[in-house]
């Protein structure tokens, strides 16, 4: 397990003067980005080995976002391997020990010379992470109510409606096209997996707050590449998907209050 804390800054605050969406995935970034850095199995240690670390997909669970000036301590742990798959669980909470947010995600190792998953991970990496229970079977020791087992969402977002565009009704709109561009882009040279969310969150009415968020990074965008959002309003929520210009889906978002 590893954390760091911090306090939380005006330049990471929504405009209810609360941690934002962007903010909360670049500190669980950040949080798995130094622990890698300090165990000696960073940057560095990825670029002469020819491999990354490609996140595949969140569900981030907010109890209450932290507050401006607040206190925060942010915590992650290695909570699965199989094949060149890792799981990822993460915990922010205040130094007090109240639960603000937590989360789970799944990661690729991949080779970034041939482009694929890598058959395993190192040997180095997997001593270095460890394995831990993930935080889905442990919200008793953190202080999250058990009932939060009963919000823990299954199975794939729904983008069927993707497969009938033409036929829309008012629940669904075409916002207007995004351009990558370099400030959006990480040192693996694509769109990093938070500036993804930022296009995505951008798309959705001002004043809605998502409580319960999942995302499914499915295609990679370089720089110059053009992407067509797609919102549809669901009973609870919004699911926003990026498309490219032949269709094809690069990230799909569920958004629930």
């Amino acid at each position: 397990m590893y954390s760091f804390n911090s306090r939380v800054r005006y330049s990471e605050l929504a405009a209810d003067k609360r941690l934002s969406l962007v903010s909360i995935i670049n500190y669980f970034q950040d949080c798995c980005t130094f622990e890698a850095e300090d165990k000696d199995i960073g940057l560095q240690w990825l670029a002469d080995h020819n491999t990354a670390w490609m996140l595949t997909n969140w569900q981030i669970h907010i109890l209450r976002r932290p507050e401006y000036c607040e206190d925060i301590e942010i915590i992650t742990w290695a909570s699965g391997f199989k094949f060149f798959i890792g799981k990822r669980s993460f915990l922010i909470k205040t130094t007090k020990g109240e639960p603000l947010v937590y989360a789970l995600s799944e990661w690729a190792y991949v080779n970034t010379v041939k482009n694929r998953p890598e058959k395993n991970v190192s040997d180095k990496e997997l001593e270095a992470y460890g394995l831990d229970t993930p935080i889905e079977k442990r919200f008793s020791e953190f202080g999250i109510s058990e009932s939060e087992e009963e919000t823990l969402l299954k199975g794939k977002i729904d983008v069927g409606f993707l497969d009938d565009l033409d036929n829309t009704d008012d629940s669904i709109w075409f916002p207007q096209s995004i351009v990558v561009s370099g400030e959006h882009l990480d040192t693996n040279n694509h769109v990093n997996n938070a500036q993804y969310i930022a296009f995505a969150t951008t798309q959705l009415p001002a004043d809605f707050k998502a409580n319960v968020f999942r995302a499914e990074y499915k295609m990679q965008s370089k720089l110059g590449d053009v992407l067509y959002p797609v919102v549809k309003e669901t009973d609870k929520g919004y699911i926003v998907a990026l498309n490219d210009e032949a269709g094809n889906l690069k990230l799909a978002c569920e958004f629930l209050a």
